[in-house]
């Protein structure tokens, strides 16, 4: 059956049929269990794992639909399907824990966090995110880690000068999106503190990790960290930074 390359900022995925083939990696069977645990509790926003083919890929279900644009309007209903995940997966126990687990420090682990809810990473239908995919990353950690990436990349939490080549207007309505994320998600007046000192941290983190696996050779992650200009080596991350502690007080004294 015919094979068709899909985009995939880190790993090597093609399309056979109606299923996505990818590479295994150490962490597989532990992400392999989490899919297989979703499923049993009927949570749909994750692709199936069907299985390993002739070639030592993983068989993973193609889920219907489109990996949205930044205007497209998804930002609450990710934040929601983000929560319904973490509810799914917080009193989970898995038996394998070889996860792909990031070079920093993350904090107390709460959930197996997805690590790359981004728009990437997103399948939408009808403008509502139905789907997370690539769960490589996935791994213990915080919820509100989870959360604040999400927000990160969906308000986005960009530097004025970062929104262009990514496709977003500037100025965005910053705090109204962030009000955003914390109604659909949920979050009590604690976990919204928490996600607001968290975000700093988070982007540093993101940084952190592809700095470290890119000099490790790791696949992918070089070839990312050595992006063109304006985001090679990490100076993307780095502008977000800058702003984000610029803006973090005004953020946290808007609490509308």
């Amino acid at each position: 059956m015919e094979e068709r390359r899909l985009d995939g900022g880190i790993n090597q995925v093609v399309q056979v049929g109606q299923t996505v083939r990818r590479t295994v990696g150490p962490w597989s069977a532990s992400v392999h269990e989490l899919l297989r645990y979703l499923e049993a509790r009927g949570f749909a926003g994750a692709p199936r794992f069907l299985g390993i083919d002739q070639d030592g890929r993983e068989i993973l279900s193609l889920v219907p639909g489109e990996t949205p644009g930044p205007m497209s309007g998804v930002l609450d209903s990710a934040a929601a399907l983000l929560r319904r995940y973490h509810d799914v997966v917080e009193e989970w126990s898995p038996a394998n824990g070889s996860w792909q687990v990031a070079p920093v420090v993350v904090g107390e682990p709460e959930v197996i966090c997805h690590n790359d809810v981004a728009p990437w990473n997103l399948i939408a239908r009808d403008s509502s995110v139905v789907a997370f995919v690539d769960w490589d990353t996935a791994a213990p950690g915080p919820r509100m880690w989870d959360l604040a990436y999400l927000a990160y990349t969906l308000v986005p939490l960009a530097a004025p000068e970062n929104l262009g080549p990514m496709g977003w207007p500037s100025p965005t309505a910053v705090r109204e999106r962030l009000a955003r994320v914390r109604d659909a998600y949920g979050c009590t007046e604690e976990q919204w503190d928490t996600l607001l000192d968290t975000i700093p941290v988070r982007v540093r983190a993101a940084y952190d990790t592809m700095r470290i696996w890119a000099s490790e050779g790791r696949p992918g992650w070089r070839a990312q960290w050595e992006q063109p200009e304006p985001w090679r080596r990490g100076a993307g991350y780095l502008r977000d930074l800058a702003y984000i502690e610029t803006s973090l007080d005004s953020w946290k004294a808007s609490r509308s």
